[in-house]
């Protein structure tokens, strides 16, 4: 374990939430600093941290900065799971639970599920800030979008996703899994995965009552204690940012 306490830059509203929720699930000491949103956007003060101005942003005992939710939780869980209760355990044989499916999920949102839900949050703020005579067009064109691409795109990622938490016959597995590798606790698959999922559910692009076992994940997910003590120290988490 590294010796001295990491420090999180943490922003109101945003996917540093799911680093928060990971520090709070490793039950380690580290040092949190609060930034608010500027017109919506990170703050100045961000950047005197890292080039890129973003948030989270963990910097380590040693002053190394690390930005990016999956290698930041990756840092963390090879850096402070001592336990290995969030680690990925070796796959019993002829499973596919391994390094290559992780990969492979963590990629999914980042590659294919971010994009299609921020080309959807960018359409909702460009009809919310369009001047009144434009709106009608802006807000035409995200409907023609919207039915022509963005949620026939939604429907078919977010369903693979539901169908992950199925059962897994060849390994004998009678009941839905509760988290994405099987495994009985969550992963850096699972925190990765729940920001696009929460991020879907808090701005209604995803009806799902259609996709259960997704709808149990995210349940589960928000109801762990951990979960609710990084709601607390944090300062906001609503991704509804077309409201």
């Amino acid at each position: 374990m590294a010796q001295g306490k990491p420090t999180l830059h943490h922003l109101e509203n945003s996917q540093s939430h799911l680093i928060l929720w990971l520090l709070e699930e490793l039950g380690i000491e580290y040092n949190l600093v609060l930034h608010k949103r500027v017109q919506s956007r990170s703050p100045p003060e961000l950047k005197a941290t890292h080039p890129l101005g973003k948030s989270p942003t963990l910097v380590t005992p040693s002053g190394r900065m690390i930005t990016e939710r999956s290698a930041i939780a990756l840092w963390l869980i090879n850096t402070y799971d001592e336990g290995s209760r969030f680690r990925l355990p070796p796959p019993a044989p002829n499973s596919t639970d391994d390094a290559v499916r992780e990969e492979q999920l963590i990629s999914l949102g980042g590659a294919t599920l971010g994009p299609i839900l921020m080309v959807k949050l960018i359409f909702g703020i460009l009809v919310k800030q369009a001047p009144f005579f434009v709106r009608p067009l802006v807000a035409g064109i995200r409907y023609a979008l919207d039915r022509a691409f963005l949620n026939a795109e939604l429907a078919l990622v977010v369903g693979f996703l539901d169908a992950q938490l199925a059962p897994v016959e060849a390994q004998g597995e009678t009941a839905d899994r509760a988290w994405f590798l099987g495994t009985k606790e969550p992963t850096r698959t699972d925190f990765a995965l729940m920001w696009y999922v929460d991020w879907a559910f808090q701005c209604g692009w995803v009806d799902f009552e259609k996709y259960p076992r997704l709808k149990a994940f995210r349940e589960r997910c928000t109801s762990r204690p951990a979960w609710k003590r990084a709601l607390e120290k944090g300062n906001g988490y609503n991704l509804n940012f077309s409201q």
